[in-house]
Formats: C-alpha cells, structure tokens, sequence
C-alpha cells in the first residue's frame, strides 16, 4: 500500500545516494534496519536463481517463475544475450505489478533509453471496475533514441516497409517454436509479423496475415513440429488448379522456401 509506494520511492534512489542513505531514509518510514539491510541484499542478488535463494518459503514465488519464463522466452527469441538480470531495477512507482525492465545503449554512453513494466490495475484507478485490464507499457526519450540511431547510423528508411511473413502459433505452447521461426525467416532477410497469441479460429489468424497484405502465413502446428517441419502458405500465388500455394519447409531449410513455392506453384 502506501509504505511500499514510499519505499520504492526511496529504494529507486540507491545508485545516487548509496546504502547507507536509502537504510536511514526507510528508517524514516518505519522500516526496520533488518528489514532494509535485507531488501539491499536481494537488490544485490545476481542471478534470478541467487535472489531465489534469499526468498523463504517452501514454494518458489510466481515472481520468480515469472523472470525465468521471461528469459526462457527471451532465448527463443534469440535475444537473450540483450538481457541482463537486475534485481535493483525499481523504477520507483508503485503501480508496477509485474516485471520491470529499463534499456540502455551497450556502449553505456547515455542516458537510460527506455524503461516500464507491467501494471494490472492502473487503468481500473482511472476508469472504474470496467477497465480491469492487465497492460504492460513503456515510455522512452525521443530524443535519446534518435541521438542514438544517428550517432550508428541507424535511422531507418521507412519505404516499402511491407510484410512478408504472419507466423502464428497453434497454441500457447508452441510460442517458443514461433519465435524461433520468425528468427530464422529475419535472419533470411525477411520482414516477420509475429503474432503474440493465436486467434480463438485458425480462419481468423489467416485472415489476419491477409488484412495485413502478407505474401505468406506460417502456422506453426504441432504435427508438423514433430516432423521438423512447419506449413507455409503462399496466400498471393495459386497453383495449377487455383488453390493457394502451401508447403512443409524443413525448420533448418527455411532460406529454401522461395525454391519450394515456386515448384509447388507448377504442379
């Protein structure tokens, strides 16, 4: 409630005041020098596993669970080497209910780029019991990251910024399986839509890949995973009977895909 609110405050300070300040100032509040001394420790926790440690109780914390799910999903991604664990992350507001994250140039040259987290009851404090909706949100600097993007020559060219792939995943379950496609099509130079969770139908997330004016859909299905293989339709080219092109692409194959299109399109 309102003594958390104050502490994260407070506990967000620590990089500029030190330690010892940030124990006197919660001793301000009424928090205990053990109970501050402590709170410093698991900020200085170095893995999610270490800060796990530190946590007592017979059941691990859905908090925790919550990290390593975020950095499992992050490695099929394959953007997990962007990630550091930071346990003294707090942002300083107390309507955070989840994970939170700030980002920063590698080279460590400026200011914080961007930062936010979870909240699932900010939006209620503002519009009532009707808005009960769970959010995650963000804000950065623009000017931050365009002095970036220039300072690396990075400032893109938005013509022609066209997708050509949907992926889609069956089921929850095989999300990491999607993200790990959608790499691969990326790392062939293609621009990915990743959906983050599959329609309720498998017409409606088809209908999706074609209301975004995508060449192709990949459904990742488990039946075809078990194969090592995952369904690709071409929703822009028919074969000779006039159907939509589709083949089974081999997941470590899948630079071959224009090759298999084009020969199904022939038959």
């Amino acid at each position: 409630g309102e003594l958390f609110a104050k502490a994260c405050v407070i506990i967000d300070k620590l990089d500029k005041i030190g330690g010892d300040a940030v124990v006197e100032e919660l001793a301000n509040i009424k928090v205990s020098e053990e109970s501050a001394r402590s709170i410093l420790k698991a900020l200085e926790a170095p893995t999610i596993d270490a800060l796990s440690e530190l946590i007592t109780g017979s059941e691990q914390p859905e908090s925790i669970k919550e990290l390593k799910r975020l950095f499992e999903l992050a490695k099929s991604y394959g953007i997990d080497e962007y990630l550091i664990f930071d346990a003294s992350v707090v942002r300083g507001l107390a309507y955070y209910t989840g994970i939170v994250w700030e980002a920063f140039d590698r080279r460590g040259e400026l200011r914080a780029i961007m930062g936010g987290g979870r909240y699932d009851r900010l939006l209620e404090l503002y519009g009532g019991e009707n808005c009960k909706i769970s959010c995650v949100g963000f804000g950065f600097g623009d000017c931050v990251i365009m002095e970036l993007l220039q300072d690396l020559n990075k400032v893109p060219n938005f013509n022609g910024t066209g997708v050509d792939y949907v992926v889609c995943a069956f089921s929850a379950d095989l999300y990491g399986s999607a993200c790990q496609i959608a790499a691969g099509l990326r790392d062939c130079g293609w621009k990915v839509d990743l959906m983050p969770t599959p329609k309720k139908k498998v017409a409606n997330s088809f209908k999706h890949a074609d209301q975004t004016g995508a060449q192709r859909m990949v459904f990742v299905a488990p039946d075809e995973i078990a194969k090592g293989v995952v369904r690709i339709k071409d929703l822009r080219t028919k074969n000779s009977a006039g159907e939509a092109v589709q083949v089974d692409v081999p997941l470590d194959q899948l630079s071959t895909v224009d090759a298999m299109i084009a020969a199904a399109a022939k038959q």
